[in-house]
């Protein structure tokens, strides 16, 4: 136990020419409480992306809190996707923990993937969805808390037949907007929907003439839509959960991540 007296002075105004001093003094102990938190067990994490632009796998391991702030990447794995069956193709390590391959996913089709890495085998599977394009991307104007927003407004045909869903990701000047932007066809399905997104700007970094703002329409599938709603909650803390908790799974225990097959469609636009 650590004691110690705290004295707060108050000096009072001049009244009818007397001079009032009030002087409190408050006490106060403190006790200093040293907690032992046990660390985790590290798991793997998996962000695996095919789509029509490309392939991609990051592999890292989770932090403990007694980690430094630094993104743990793995090397050394052994990482593989198969189409539909066929000869699976190997991925080729990059650089640390990232992993590339020439393949473009297709839409319709089924692709296997397999992570082993320290003797552990992750897997998952995952079908590409149809594509669904960009018709118009403009800019309009919103007030915010009595301030005139930008807003990135997106129109785009969502196909008939419901389950489908999308995600959106803008960038201004190349810099990527974290913000989870999600939705699904319960309330468009088959018709001409239009998104709107709030555009990154802030009083020290505000738009400006000539600045570059592009978007993706993502044709993600129910899984993954899933994935980043459950994320979406847990981050802004409007989980019914007593704590916090991770996002949904495909590879069981001992690793965490995804494997998103999606399609992409992109537009950009310079403001003026």
């Amino acid at each position: 136990m650590k004691c110690g007296a705290r004295h707060k002075t108050i000096v009072g105004s001049v009244i009818s020419g007397s001079c009032f001093v009030i002087i409190i003094a408050m006490a106060s102990c403190e006790k200093v409480i040293n907690l032992e938190i046990p660390d985790a067990e590290k798991q793997y994490v998996i962000e695996a992306v095919l789509s029509d632009v490309g392939c991609r796998v990051n592999l890292s391991h989770t932090l403990s809190l007694s980690d430094s702030n630094r993104h743990q990447v793995v090397s050394g794995a052994n990482i593989t996707i198969s189409e539909d069956g066929k000869t699976p193709i190997k991925l080729t390590q990059i650089n640390g923990g990232y992993y590339r391959a020439n393949l473009f996913g297709r839409s319709g089709r089924t692709y296997a993937l397999r992570v082993e890495v320290n003797g552990n085998v992750f897997t998952a599977n995952s079908t590409v969805p149809p594509k669904v394009a960009i018709d118009t991307f403009y800019l309009t104007e919103r007030l915010f808390f009595g301030r005139t927003r930008k807003v990135a407004t997106v129109e785009f045909n969502d196909p008939p037949g419901p389950g489908n869903v999308y995600r959106f990701i803008q960038y201004v000047n190349t810099k990527k907007d974290n913000n989870i932007f999600i939705t699904n066809d319960h309330l468009i399905d088959g018709r001409k929907a239009v998104y709107e997104m709030l555009v990154l700007d802030d009083e020290k970094d505000p738009l400006k003439k000539g600045d570059q703002l592009s978007v993706e329409l993502l044709s993600i599938t129910p899984f993954m839509y899933s994935y980043w709603y459950s994320l979406s909650e847990s981050a802004l803390g409007q989980s019914q959960s007593a704590s916090p908790a991770n996002p949904v799974n495909p590879f069981g225990a001992g690793a965490i991540g995804y494997f998103s097959t999606h399609m992409v469609s992109s537009r950009s636009l310079t403001l003026r």
